[in-house]
């Protein structure tokens, strides 16, 4: 495990402020997803997920994520946590470290990174790159995403994700958009393509609503869970 190294830096951060946190932002998200195969129509994933932030300083704030999700064909569930120590560069940018655990039926995955992520106007993009291991195994995870916001109520975006672990690969890459139905709250949807090893290329869609409060988009990252990122098993 991650989670002592990553401890010991937000605490090296964090120490001289530790009296002066708050809660800056944070989201609960509901979702569905499904492959669209007619032949499997099991090929579906329900996730329920919160993260919550909280900040030191300007510069420095901690943020923690926990998940739940349920695959329906292969009737597994993931319970998903993680951390992540992030540093603020400037009112745009922030840059962060992360360390986490998917915890499903038969096993664990542990994942580790760097994450880094800009909001300039309209226009909003992340990336990251982790080491999973699962029982030994180990392999690479990579992420970028892209949005642009129409206006104050609707945004559209780009999703890429690749996962190889243990000779196990899988890609998505999905078109995204959230429309804002009340401040705070919106309602998302994607449609995409995974391409999952012993399943083939597969299109997927998905619909889910999102809580954001504090700063405007929630927390500063996004989940990072190595299991959710697949659509449906």
């Amino acid at each position: 495990m991650k989670y002592p190294l990553l401890l010991a830096l937000a605490g090296a951060f964090f120490a001289p402020s530790v009296q002066a946190f708050e809660v800056t932002g944070g989201s609960l998200s509901l979702g569905y997803s499904t492959l669209t195969d007619s032949d499997l129509d099991a090929l579906n994933k329900v996730t329920l997920g919160g993260s919550l932030e909280m900040g030191f300083s300007k510069q420095f704030s901690v943020q923690g994520d926990l998940g739940l999700s349920k695959f329906g064909y292969s009737d597994i569930d993931n319970l998903n946590f993680g951390l992540h120590a992030i540093f603020h560069v400037s009112d745009t940018t922030s840059l962060g470290a992360f360390a986490g655990r998917d915890d499903f039926d038969g096993g664990d995955l542990d994942y580790f990174g760097i994450e880094l992520g800009h909001q300039s106007g309209p226009i909003g993009l992340e990336t990251y790159i982790s080491e999973a291991d699962a029982d030994g195994e180990t392999g690479a995870v990579f992420g970028l995403a892209g949005n642009y916001a129409f206006s104050d109520t609707a945004s559209l975006g780009l999703a890429y994700d690749k996962i190889n672990v243990d000779g196990y690969g899988a890609s998505t890459i999905a078109l995204n958009g959230e429309f804002i139905a009340t401040p705070g709250l919106g309602l998302t949807g994607e449609v995409g393509s995974a391409d999952i090893e012993g399943l083939g290329s597969e299109v997927f869609m998905g619909i889910g609503v999102k809580v954001n409060f504090g700063a405007k988009r929630g927390a500063t990252f996004t989940q990072r869970s190595v299991v959710d990122l697949l659509p449906g098993l």
